[in-house]
């Protein structure tokens, strides 16, 4: 039997392997030592730069786990949400609402706009206006029970304070500020301010304080043209203020963005309006 003889073939294929390893041992080796520096310092709790580095240290948190019954942690929108242009629509409730709209002489003019709205917007609408009203009365009496008993408002517009710009100790009328909110229960509203067409006393200010700035429009930076009283205004001022009122009622920082589309007609549907008569404080 012959046997097999050395090829010098076979000795120059096995050292070409070699060194083709060992050249992939030293790049596999130039890569992964950076790699493994950087991953080192980042789980590092001590940032100790090498000399002449600039490095910025990765600090790595854990995911936001859900709180106990499985929601996860409120946050206002009122300080968290951008811009209502970065929003487009998605942040403003497009539901379909049914909106009762309660005040004094003031709100005349606006109820008619509001008309134009809710048939824009597809809202059913309820209006009262009282004559002669304040705080007190819708506070004391089962007027403001009566009508949410009657048409189940999902929202409510309250204008209310017209006959209460000189009153001596506004404060007084705080608690039937509180009484008309704990009426209107967690239907969410907001309150119309009064423009105010002289100096007040301060009747304003408590409202804004009891009802919160995102639930307030404050209507006395508008300049209205006023009516022969040269105190309500006209009904073609009182448009351009629900105008107004309704741009912000979309914004993010209302507590309860709604959705307000500017109106392209006249409302032709017959909306309830109720007129009530001045009965004494």
């Amino acid at each position: 039997m012959k046997s097999e003889g050395f090829n010098p073939l076979q000795l120059h294929s096995f050292e070409g392997q070699g060194i083709v390893m060992k050249l992939y041992a030293k790049v596999i080796a130039i890569l992964a030592l950076p790699l493994f520096f950087v991953v080192a310092y980042a789980l590092c709790p001590i940032q100790l730069p090498p000399p002449g580095w600039k490095l910025s240290k990765i600090e790595l948190k854990a995911s936001p786990t859900p709180s106990q019954g499985g929601e996860r942690d409120s946050v206002s929108p009122c300080t968290t949400t951008p811009p209502l242009e970065e929003l487009g629509e998605t942040f403003v409730d497009t539901t379909i609402q049914r909106i009762l709209f309660l005040g004094d002489s003031m709100a005349e003019g606006l109820v008619r706009r509001m008309a134009d709205y809710a048939q824009e917007n597809g809202y059913d609408l309820s209006r009262i206006v009282w004559y002669n009203s304040t705080t007190k009365l819708w506070a004391t009496t089962d007027t403001l029970q009566y009508f949410i008993r009657k048409y189940q408002p999902t929202f409510c517009m309250v204008c209310i304070g017209g006959n209460e710009q000189f009153v001596k100790n506004p404060s007084e009328r705080e608690a039937y500020i509180h009484q008309i909110m704990g009426t209107m229960g967690k239907t969410p509203f907001i309150w119309i301010g009064i423009p105010t067409w002289k100096k007040d006393t301060g009747f304003n200010d408590i409202v804004q304080q009891c009802v919160g700035e995102n639930r307030y429009f404050d209507s006395r930076k508008l300049t209205l043209r006023r009516g022969s009283d040269h105190v309500h205004p006209t009904f073609g001022a009182a448009s351009m203020w629900m105008d107004s009122i309704a741009a912000w009622m979309q914004r993010p920082d209302a507590q309860h963005p709604l959705k307000m589309q500017k109106p392209t007609n006249k409302a032709t549907r017959k909306y309830p309006l109720h007129l009530l008569q001045p009965m004494k404080d």
